[in-house]
């Protein structure tokens, strides 16, 4: 009943779209993408059985996974990170990522991410974008250019752009100058949420969002 209230729209365990694939973790979704090189995820999950399972639904094996690339800190995005034992961490240079030494394997070597920076992982280029107001280092990536993942800076509802909970957020204005940032970026394909699904109709989704910035209030 809660996950359905708060988290609707959470993928199933299975393929997103080409070379795409979500894995449900209760009430959050991490990805895997297949890059010309190997295998690459978005956020690590909370529960190791959760993931394990999920990755052997998929036909993986976490330890094939060369590198992690964290939209933030919690602990339902990064929980799990030492299943990946041959990954690379990224997460963006602002984040306060005191808790992740409890979390990572001491061998895992752990990369922060400039605002703008681009890297190549597994064949992917990944562009880092700061979108802090989550918490104050969250990033969003953008993968070939085309996959806009967001984790919890904003959630969908009905089709539509929402700040994350703001119970959640440690800056609502933040989130606010953040979504607006995103809703600027052209040729995006698809754009992936942690909680609440993903959609294609980006048009339709900021429609709220690609006008003169203000603060938008979720009357939910």
């Amino acid at each position: 009943m809660i996950r359905r209230l708060f988290f609707p729209g959470l993928l199933n365990t299975g393929p997103v779209c080409d070379r795409l694939l979500a894995v449900r973790d209760g009430f959050v979704n991490l990805y895997v993408l297949h890059g010309p090189d190997g295998i690459v995820c978005i956020d690590a999950g909370w529960r190791p059985a959760g993931v394990t399972l999920g990755f052997e639904t998929l036909g993986l094996d976490t330890r094939d996974v060369s590198a992690i690339f964290l939209t933030h800190g919690h602990w339902d995005h990064a929980r799990c990170l030492r299943l990946y034992p041959n990954a690379e961490v990224f997460v963006g240079e602002h984040e306060d990522v005191s808790s992740l030494a409890r979390w990572r394997n001491p061998t895992q070597s752990l990369v922060a991410l400039r605002d703008g920076q681009i890297v190549t992982a597994a064949g992917l280029t990944v562009r880092s974008i700061r979108t802090p107001g989550h918490t104050p280092g969250s990033v969003s990536y953008l993968v070939g250019e085309r996959l806009l993942f967001v984790g919890d800076t904003l959630r969908l509802r009905g089709g539509e752009i929402f700040p994350f909970y703001a119970i959640f957020n440690s800056d609502g204005e933040a989130i606010v100058r953040s979504i607006h940032r995103l809703g600027r970026i052209n040729a995006i394909e698809c754009l992936l949420t942690a909680h609440s699904g993903i959609t294609s109709d980006l048009a339709g989704a900021f429609r709220r969002w690609r006008g003169p910035m203000h603060q938008e209030r979720d009357h939910s």
